[in-house]
This record gives structure tokens, sequence and C-alpha cells, in this order.
């Protein structure tokens, strides 16, 4: 079997929306089809970021060159043809290399009739699922929106995480709201970034260890790892972070600056399947935890679900978003705040046609 040809699919949705300390943006994402000679094709998807066209160009004009008459079973392969022809040189996207170590994994599931977990030798096949809320709420709302995420019928989640990142004052009050509200569920809560010093940062931590969250997602740019580790020795509460960097060589500076009590790297992101495995596996050294970043449309879902049921991982993000925005012909849903693994062959998901038709844009490069 060898790759014939590489096509990407520009995907809008009709609103905006706004995480954190985020500009509010379209909701978008960039579908990458890798076909084969042997008519079993593989896909994935990357999502809502503002280099959608960027991204597409780089895989249609550089990746493809690349991958074109590889075999998708040699991944590896393909990874370091990528990485080292274009990660340097031509300032990689990691999405687009994520994106093309996805879809081979599709393919390979599907040419041996097994599902991508089993395949990455498969640990478990149900997990316990986190409520992720698509943005931010004022207080008032947050308590609504978490109601919505414990009904049987939308999940039963007993577990949630809430976006904070507007100041210790309001970040308490939407903090206090909940826990108030929902004394016996676990709450986590995702700064995205919004906070640059050390000293807001600990504020923050402080606030959470008082109402008993969870952990303390990204309270500062995970660029700066000096500033991270510092909040981490000494914050009351667990720091989280990662799901942005790419890499097992970023992991491994991340790791040894001790920056986290538990990284999420994102398989959509980080560098693929295999990236995410010796990631992992650096990390279960070290006595971190890795718990995967799973934000985005159903593909994105499906991806890292494969993925945390072939580690040590212990929860699963779950995008706390309608159905019809997984953009599949079957949505991968909760039941009692657990998800199964997904059995079919490969990603084991279809693209919802009539969405694909309705939000896909034929932009030619």
């Amino acid at each position: 079997m060898i790759i014939t040809d590489v096509k990407t699919y520009l995907l809008e949705l009709d609103f905006k929306f706004k995480i954190g300390s985020m500009p509010r943006i379209k909701a978008s994402g960039l579908y990458t089809n890798i076909i084969t000679d042997e008519g079993i094709d593989g896909w994935a998807l990357s999502h809502w970021n503002l280099s959608n066209l960027a991204q597409k160009q780089f895989i249609e004009e550089g990746l493809k060159r690349l991958v074109v008459k590889k075999d998708p079973f040699m991944v590896e392969e393909i990874f370091h043809e990528v990485y080292q022809n274009s990660n340097r040189i031509m300032f990689g996207i990691p999405q687009a290399t994520s994106a093309i170590m996805i879809a081979c994994w599709d393919i390979i599931g599907k040419a041996t009739k097994q599902p991508i977990y089993k395949l990455l030798g498969g640990r478990k096949n149900k997990i316990k699922a986190y409520a992720s809320m698509p943005r931010g709420y004022s207080a008032k709302a947050a308590v609504g929106a978490v109601q919505a995420a414990l009904e049987p019928e939308l999940g039963g989640f007993e577990a949630v995480k809430l976006r904070i990142g507007n100041g210790p004052k309001k970040d308490e009050e939407l903090i206090k709201n909940v826990r108030d509200a929902f004394p016996d569920i676990d709450i986590m809560v995702d700064a995205n970034s919004a906070y640059h010093s050390v000293n807001e940062a600990l504020k923050i931590a402080k606030i959470c260890d008082k109402y008993r969250i969870t952990w303390l997602e990204e309270p500062i740019p995970t660029d700066n790892l000096n500033g991270l580790a510092k909040i981490r020795e000494k914050s009351p509460v667990e720091i989280a972070g990662g799901e942005n960097d790419f890499g097992i060589f970023r992991f491994e500076d991340i790791l040894s600056k001790d920056c986290f009590d538990i990284i999420q790297p994102d398989v959509t992101r980080s560098g693929g399947y295999l990236q995410l495995k010796k990631i992992d596996a650096m990390a279960e050294v070290k006595g971190v935890r890795c718990i995967p970043h799973i934000f985005g449309f159903g593909h994105i879902l499906a991806a890292n679900l494969h993925l945390v049921m072939s580690t040590r991982c212990d929860w699963c993000e779950f995008p706390f978003i309608p159905d019809e925005y997984q953009l599949l012909e079957e949505p991968i849903k909760a039941e009692k705040g657990w998800v199964s693994a997904i059995e079919k062959p490969g990603l084991g998901v279809e693209i919802n046609q009539e969405m694909f038709k309705e939000h896909v844009k034929e932009i030619k490069i």
C-alpha cells in the first residue's frame, strides 16, 4: 500500500466563540484526507486556529510532497521525514504534522480492521470523563451550564472544567458559585494562559485550593517554563498544561524543569500517536500524570479518545457541545460520566456528509 494523494478541506461554521483570554474567533477547522492506491483513505481534523489557510497551503505544497509514495504503515519513517524536512527549515505547523500522522493511523486501522487504541496497545475500554465548557460564563450562567452537564440525557457528568482568567475577583466569584451549588463534583479550571506573573497565578491557585479545585490549567503562557516551575513548586493545587506544545524534545524541557503535575499533550497538536506514547512514557518515569487535552469537533475527540484508551490516563476531557457540532454520523456520547472506547476500525467515526457539504469551502491555493 502506498499514499497516492493528500487533500485538505476548509471547514467553517456559522458562529463565533471565545475561550478564556482569546479573541472571539470563527468556529473553523481543516480536514486532512490521505488517499492510498488500495482504496483505503484516512482522515484527521485540526480545529479552530487562525492559520487554516496557511496550514492548507503547508500540507498541499509541502507535506504532500514528502508523504506521497510512502507506505502509510511506516509512520515512524513518515514522521521523521516530515519533522526533519519541515519543522525546522519550513517552520512546520504542529497541527499539520499531527494530522498526517493521525490519518495514517486511520488507514492502518481500516486496513487491519482494528480500532487504533488496540493497535497502540489498548489498556482499557472505558474512562471517566469531565464536561469541558466551551466558553467562559458569568458566575450565574456557569451554574446553569454545569447543571446541564449533570443531566443524564446530556452525559450525566460528575466532573466539569470551567474557563477562568478574568481577574482574581471574578474568577473567585465564578468558582465559589459553582462549588456552592455543586459541593460533591470534581471541578477543574483553565485560565488559558490569561495571567502573566507568578504572583498573580499563585493568587488564583490559592483561590482554587479554597474551593477544592482538582487542578489549575495553564495559569500563565507555557513558553514561560521558569515561571511555571515556580508556580508548581508553591501551588497548593495541581498545575496542568502543555496542550500547545509539540514533540518529545519540547516535553523533555517541560518535564526537566518540573513545570507541571499533569501534562496535557494533544494528539492533534503535539505530533500524533507515537510521539504522545513516547511523551507519556517520559512523564511516567518522572511520576507526572498525562491527561491529554481534548477539545473541538468529533474527529478531534475520536483521535484523542483512542490515545487515552491505550495509556494510563485516568480522565477524558469531553467537549460539552451540541452533538451536531461533532460533525459525525454517529456522535460520541458520555453515559453516567463515562466514555467507552470506539470499537470500529481506524478512528471508527464517519463525517456527517450533510454537515460536510454545507460547511466545507472549496478553496484552491
